[in-house]
């Protein structure tokens, strides 16, 4: 059995205003929450490698740190065609590494907790479904996973087409109920990161407009 958790942090953060995976909640840059906890999943479950997919060069920086631990369990791959959609994202962190289950988390959902990862993982791949993702009351959301039948249509997807409108299309699929609301919150804008630093209670950095800054 193997599982490949695919980090997509590879967004042009239009809405945002700048690089919002660098802006900090609490004194830690956005994109950090996310990678903590699938690295805390790759420590539990023995079966998982992580794929990370990034254009920026604080992110690649960490990850090239990290793959010094985890070695081959560690993969960090680009998007050049990132402008284009999210399915160009996808398809990069597909091509990298051959599973029997691809899971997707993005990075600018900073509350996702690794024991709802672990659930979903350990729900989908015992039940034999097809695959599931993560759900609060009416709400679906992220991460989301597929096992290796879905692959032909992942890489078929095309522009801003993420992949969970195909396992809403089939009965094969599970879901599993986030601990907390706010973990499926995403970050999209500035009042949504805002909001993020309200219910972290802490102090906010936008580290995008302060290295930008430093170089003029």
């Amino acid at each position: 059995m193997k599982i490949n958790m695919i980090y997509l942090a590879a967004g042009n953060s239009r809405r945002f205003g700048g690089n919002k995976l660098y802006s900090e909640i609490d004194g830690k840059p956005m994109f950090l929450y996310g990678l903590h906890a699938l690295e805390a999943v790759l420590t539990v479950r023995q079966d998982t490698v992580l794929t990370v997919v990034s254009e920026y060069s604080r992110i690649r920086e960490y990850v090239e740190e990290k793959k010094k631990i985890y070695k081959e369990r560690m993969i960090l791959t680009g998007s050049p065609e990132r402008e284009k959609g999210i399915s160009y994202s996808i398809r990069a962190g597909l091509a990298v590494c051959e599973a029997d289950y691809y899971l997707f988390c993005v990075a600018d959902q900073p509350w996702i907790c690794h024991q709802t990862v672990l659930e979903l993982i350990e729900k989908t791949v015992d039940g034999g479904y097809a695959g599931g993702y993560v759900t609060w009351q009416d709400t679906s959301g992220n991460p989301a996973i597929f096992s290796a039948a879905l692959y032909p249509k992942l890489m078929a997807l095309e522009g801003d087409t993420g992949g969970k409108k195909i396992l809403k299309k089939r009965s094969d699929v599970c879901t599993v109920c986030a601990r907390k609301q706010k973990e499926l919150k995403d970050v999209d804008d500035r009042r949504a990161w805002k909001e993020a630093l309200e219910g972290a209670g802490g102090s906010s950095v936008d580290n995008d407009t302060k290295e930008r800054g430093k170089r003029k």
